[in-house]
């Protein structure tokens, strides 16, 4: 079993160049270190410096080195491995730099439960000096080409609830930190979180917070609804769906009515504004009634996912004017889509990520 000599006095070269993974050097440092204390060394913290060489020209060792592609900001790819005199961690951008270093953190049994709590294996019974790998090297690329952030395999966490969502902004540079330790590339919040004052402030704290490990901020999630609002049911039933010749409040909206249309700007527009600080918003269909559309007399001439991108590209013309620089991600089945073309700030996800509780 390969070991992770904690004995010796390691050197990490940082190059000044990669920002985003500042903040993850500064915690390799540290947690080797307390590696180190575990396992009853005396050595002195692991120092970073922007150099890997010597006075007299020779590669400073034992080394371990950090290097980054700059890539763009949805390339999270990384790669690293370690031999006895040098280790070596490799990110195809700054984020991916930072997801390489805690794969090699984690490798050695370090993980992170939850924000601000920590746990460390036990020094191996055979070898007080290091502690074994899980794995001996690791590599994650990105498998896509071009810059679309949904088609990128990005780990997003979605806060499960409000409870999660109050319990991430509780402390948000402590629960960037956790993310970013998570290897979580982007985090998701509702649109009702950006609505309130007191959230969007901790919102904008957080987004400072988790840019400084290259972690996006965006917004939405299941809000599809949320641009029709159920109060309007009461006087203006023709804005829902129809269900069996009745008017339903019970997800989505009747796309094809004109006032409709104009309820999504309306709603959007205060709503994307609101949540100015996301880079991306998404906007997913009713858990359960994905496909539960309308079947008025206008409505029918459509299918489920046709009608879904009806009401997306409502929200697209908006946030093309509120947000011209920002995105929609919307989900859609692999083989759906019919005859209703996106608007062109509308991307397509085939696969949605899980709403996450925090834990193991």
């Amino acid at each position: 079993m390969a070991f992770f000599d904690i004995s010796r006095q390691w050197v990490i070269f940082f190059p000044p160049d990669v920002p985003e993974a500042g903040k993850a050097a500064s915690d390799l440092a540290r947690y080797i270190d307390q590696l180190a204390a575990l396992a009853g060394s005396t050595n002195q913290k692991p120092t970073v410096l922007t150099n890997a060489y010597g006075s007299d020209g020779t590669e400073i060792s034992p080394v371990i080195t950090l290097e980054s592609e700059g890539g763009g900001p949805y390339r999270n790819g990384f790669f690293w491995r370690a031999g006895p005199e040098r280790v070596e961690i490799f990110g195809e951008s700054g984020r991916g730099l930072c997801n390489g270093i805690y794969s090699f953190l984690s490798s050695l049994g370090i993980s992170w439960p939850a924000p601000g709590q920590e746990r460390f294996p036990s020094p191996s019974a055979n070898n007080t000096q290091g502690f074994p790998f899980t794995i001996n090297s690791a590599s994650e690329p990105s498998r896509y080409k071009g810059n679309d952030p949904a088609a990128a395999p990005l780990r997003r966490f979605v806060p499960a609830g409000k409870k999660e969502v109050k319990l991430s902004l509780k402390k948000p540079d402590a629960f960037a930190a956790w993310a970013a330790r998570r290897r979580y590339d982007s985090l998701i919040f509702p649109l009702s979180a950006f609505a309130s004052a007191h959230k969007r402030r901790k919102l904008k704290e957080l987004k400072k917070f988790s840019g400084e490990y290259g972690i996006s901020l965006e917004a939405g999630g299941r809000d599809l609804s949320s641009l029709v609002p159920r109060r309007y049911f009461l006087f203006h039933k023709d804005y829902f769906r129809m269900e069996e010749g009745r008017r339903t409040k019970a997800h989505h909206f009747c796309p094809t009515n004109p006032g409709t249309i104009k309820l999504i700007s309306k709603q959007g527009k205060k709503l994307f504004r609101k949540a100015g600080e996301a880079e991306i918003f998404h906007l997913w269909p009713d858990k359960g009634g994905e496909n539960a559309w309308c079947s008025c007399p206008s409505c029918r001439a459509f299918l489920p996912h046709e009608q879904h991108r009806i009401g997306v590209n409502a929200a697209a013309d908006i946030l093309a004017i509120t947000n011209p620089d920002r995105f929609i991600v919307f989900y859609e089945k692999p083989g759906e889509g019919g005859s209703i073309p996106l608007r062109k700030n509308v991307l397509r996800m085939e696969k949605l990520p899980d709403e996450k509780e925090f834990g193991p």
